[in-house]
């Protein structure tokens, strides 16, 4: 089993990426083989998440973005089919119901890369909301099961075990405090 993630641009740095292995080794209970962090940045912003799809094609594959945090063990997240969050348990639909903070999949979903590439300056422009939009109205997708909370700024959310930032990966930087810090590296 693999686990990835990405980094790109200026957002998030090499902490970042360490506080993520750090959360998954210290409290997920996830046994994997690799731990792979995708850095080339073709496009300059959330497409080029979809590299992992060409990179990747074998094996149980789970994703995290950079700007979640971990408090727990948390469920089997591993699918066989591509697999995404439903954004709706947190927040009201907006232009995508998806969140893909969270992705997983077994094999070659090879043909999300292929079809994004083959006319990825149509897709930028159509989809410049982000890429859970193109997954929205171009990919088959199954959704989790709800397993994690948007962030929340003033308590813990002891129901799940995870939670996505949402954008908010401020909160992670120097000065800032609150509940989630003691899940963090120093």
């Amino acid at each position: 089993m693999r686990i990835i993630c990405c980094m790109f641009g200026d957002k998030f740095n090499q902490w970042h990426v360490d506080n993520l292995k750090h959360m998954i080794d210290t409290y997920s209970g996830i046994k994997y083989d690799s731990f792979e962090v995708i850095t080339e940045d073709l496009y300059g912003n959330w497409y080029n998440k979809l590299q992992m799809y060409d990179k990747f094609r074998d094996d149980e594959n789970l994703y995290f973005d950079l700007d979640i945090v971990i408090t727990g063990k948390l469920p089997n997240l591993v699918r066989k089919e591509f697999t995404l969050l439903n954004d709706t348990w947190w927040r009201e639909e907006a232009h995508t119901p998806l969140n893909s903070s969270i992705v997983s999949w077994t094999g070659d979903v090879s043909h999300i890369w292929d079809k994004f590439k083959a006319d990825d300056a149509h897709y930028l422009k159509k989809y410049d909301k982000g890429s859970d939009e193109f997954y929205y109205r171009e990919v088959e997708y199954q959704t989790y099961d709800p397993v994690c909370p948007k962030f929340n700024m003033d308590k813990l959310d002891t129901e799940y075990n995870v939670c996505t930032l949402g954008q908010m990966h401020h909160v992670m930087e120097e000065g800032w405090t609150g509940w989630w810090n003691q899940y963090f590296t120093s």
